[in-house]
């Protein structure tokens, strides 16, 4: 993982229609503390399939797992959403015959304060879009021309068929236990 990372993001802050400054970063304590704190309760109950993610859990095994990293999203002193990335075990599946690696997206979160069927309006839009950017950048910094791939969990799908980065919906994939629909993005020029 990459340590003591830091980029400046930009954020929509619904409310007022601003754009505020946010900060993506490797993961700390405080980032898992409001993952179990602040979105665990607001998730407990609801639909989304991500609701009984252990962000701790995902953290120990990033930190043991080669080629697995963790970020976060925060603003305004809150965590607004975590992604772990794998760079190392995953190969593109467009490209399968040259085996092409990918950054693969293992698992991605907005916090529920901004997702609009928990709390209407959103505080924030646009943490997904950053963290799915960073990926993309991960890939390029890696040498993978911006190749990136994800299992989508059905109540992300539209996102990730929505979002401009260049996705394409290769459908259900059998191998899936639960026949998760997968996206990848192609070799892109930087």
């Amino acid at each position: 993982m990459v340590s003591n990372f830091s980029l400046n993001v930009k954020l929509l802050r619904v409310q007022d229609n601003q754009i505020v400054d946010a900060i993506l970063t490797t993961v700390s304590d405080k980032h898992l503390a409001d993952a179990q704190n602040l979105w665990a309760p607001q998730l407990t109950g609801t639909r989304y399939s991500d609701a009984d993610w252990n962000w701790e859990k995902k953290n120990r095994l990033a930190k043991i797992l080669p080629g697995d990293e963790l970020y976060a999203i925060e603003c305004e002193g809150i965590t607004q959403g975590l992604m772990t990335i794998d760079i190392l075990k995953k190969r593109c599946q467009i490209e399968s015959q040259y085996r092409r690696r990918l950054v693969y997206i293992s698992a991605l979160a907005t916090g529920p304060m901004n997702r609009p069927a928990i709390n209407n309006p959103p505080t924030y839009k646009g943490v997904g879009k950053n963290l799915v950017d960073f990926a993309i950048a991960r890939s390029y910094e890696l040498g993978y021309q911006g190749r990136v791939g994800l299992h989508a969990l059905p109540d992300s799908i539209d996102f990730y068929r929505k979002i401009r980065v260049g996705f394409l919906d290769c459908g259900p994939d059998p191998d899936e236990p639960d026949n998760l629909v997968y996206f990848e993005i192609l070799r892109r020029n930087s």
